[in-house]
C-alpha cells in the first residue's frame, strides 16, 4: 500500500540577519485515508541541511548523538504532525535552500529558500 504523505518546510522569515536563529518548522501531512505510520531506526527523526550554490555549507545533525532506539509517529487520516526546531547555522550574507528531511524508513524530504543580510 502506498502512503498517501505531504511535507512541507518553512523558516519564520523570508530573510535573517547575519547571526540571527532561523526558526523551521516540517509539517508532515497525510493525506491518505488511514493511520499513517512512520518507522525510525533511531531518536533522530529529521535533519536539516542547508545548502549555498548547490553545496552543503552546514547541517544540524552534525557533532549530534542520538540513541538507537526504534520509534514510530502515528499521524491519523487526514492528520498533521507538526516539528519544529530552531536553527543556529551562522551563516555568511547571500541565498540559501534549507532541506528538511524526516529519517522515516523511506526518507522523505521538502526544501524552502531564505536570505541571510
Amino acid at each position: 500500500m502506498e502512503k498517501k504523505i505531504r511535507i512541507d518546510i518553512r523558516t519564520d522569515k523570508n530573510c535573517y540577519i547575519i547571526g540571527e536563529k532561523i526558526k523551521v518548522i516540517i509539517d508532515i501531512l497525510n493525506l491518505g485515508t488511514s493511520t499513517l505510520k512512520l518507522n525510525f531506526n533511531s531518536m533522530q527523526q529529521y535533519d536539516f541541511i542547508v545548502l549555498k550554490d548547490h553545496k552543503e555549507v552546514w547541517r544540524w545533525s552534525t557533532n549530534k548523538m542520538f540513541a538507537m532506539v526504534l520509534n514510530s509517529i502515528n499521524i491519523e487520516s487526514h492528520g498533521k504532525k507538526e516539528l519544529t526546531e530552531i536553527l543556529d547555522p551562522q551563516l555568511s550574507p547571500g541565498e540559501y535552500e534549507l532541506i528538511g528531511i524526516i529519517n522515516s524508513k523511506p526518507p522523505y524530504k521538502a526544501s524552502c529558500l531564505f536570505k541571510v543580510k
